[in-house]
């Protein structure tokens, strides 16, 4: 089975026989920094620069990344945060409290405020990277932010896509129209997980606000409780499927201003980071799909987690 992207253009080749090969699942050994040398934990904190902003119980912390791949001069802006989620050099993500997760969200939602009201910036990016197999140097969770100077090439193209869409379909949101099937993993009041009918990685999960929101600056602080919520559920039905797994988690935003409003759905990705990138989709920029939507839907939706209140 073969599909085109949406959003991307990109082709996705269906290829389930491929599940079968004794490597397809194989994750690579978590290399844990060891307590004493982590940069993160707040008894090492002299190994960071000084906070931009920190809880009163230090359990979440923002710094600047000491190594930040945004060159600052004369002729370029940007800023390349570190959200430190957790004071515990173990803890993951998917065993956060649902107080945390709205902390967590809160503080994203308020660094990403920030960042997008300074006039040089153009757009901010928030992710993030889960295990060394998704680019982590650390194994103590984190986010990154980066507010660039630039819109993304991405996101320009997401613009136009999700433009012309509005406007050949009588000025309805891409995502406002989306039938979702069997692809649904979860949902709560104000959000839905789902694997996209043409997702290019088994297992991705797509997490979209059931009104029409085009920003994570837009959320209210229930909308922000929920969301929180529904991405560590999400995360949890992932590595409880696939222990020690490797993920990528990004936010999609609207750049800054309210032209895009209409047309640009907020959405953010879950991507487990299941196999690797080889020469057919290097060179010819498709995709392999080892695992149909529906099929990973299902075995998403039917683990049995525990609510972490």
């Amino acid at each position: 089975m073969i599909k085109r992207c949406f959003l991307t253009g990109e082709y996705v080749f269906y290829a389930t026989n491929r599940a079968k090969r004794p490597h397809s699942f194989k994750r690579m050994n978590v290399q844990d920094t060891p307590k004493e040398y982590c940069p993160f934990c707040i008894e090492n904190r002299h190994m960071t620069p000084p906070p931009i902003w920190e809880a009163e119980d230090n359990e979440i912390r923002i710094v600047p990344n000491k190594y930040p791949f945004i060159p600052v001069d004369d002729e370029a802006f940007g800023k390349h945060d570190v959200v430190i989620d957790t004071k515990d050099h173990t803890e993951k993500m998917k065993d956060f409290t649902d107080e945390h997760m709205f902390r967590l969200m809160k503080a994203l939602q308020d660094r990403f405020i920030e960042l997008e009201a300074d006039e040089r910036s153009a757009y901010v990016q928030v992710f993030k990277n889960q295990g060394i197999d998704a680019g982590a140097s650390q194994s103590h969770s984190h986010w990154q932010i980066a507010s660039l100077c630039v819109v993304p090439l991405k996101m320009e193209h997401l613009l136009e896509v999700l433009r012309k869409y509005y406007n050949e379909h009588d000025n309805k949101c891409y995502f406002c129209n989306i039938d979702f099937g069997t692809r649904i993993v979860e949902e709560n009041e104000d959000f839905i997980c789902y694997i996209p009918a043409d997702g290019k990685f088994p297992y991705g999960m797509d997490i979209l606000p059931k009104k029409h929101i085009s920003s994570l600056r837009e959320f209210s602080d229930s909308q922000l409780k929920n969301f929180g919520i529904i991405l560590r559920n999400s995360v949890k039905r992932l590595c409880i499927l696939n222990p020690d797994i490797s993920y990528n988690v990004c936010f999609y935003s609207a750049p800054k201003g309210t032209e895009h409003h209409d047309y640009f759905h907020f959405y953010m990705q879950i991507i487990p980071r299941i196999g690797h990138m080889a020469g057919f989709e290097f060179s010819t920029g498709c995709y392999i799909n080892s695992i149909l939507p529906e099929i990973g839907a299902e075995a998403l939706r039917n683990v049995e987690i525990c609510h972490n209140l």
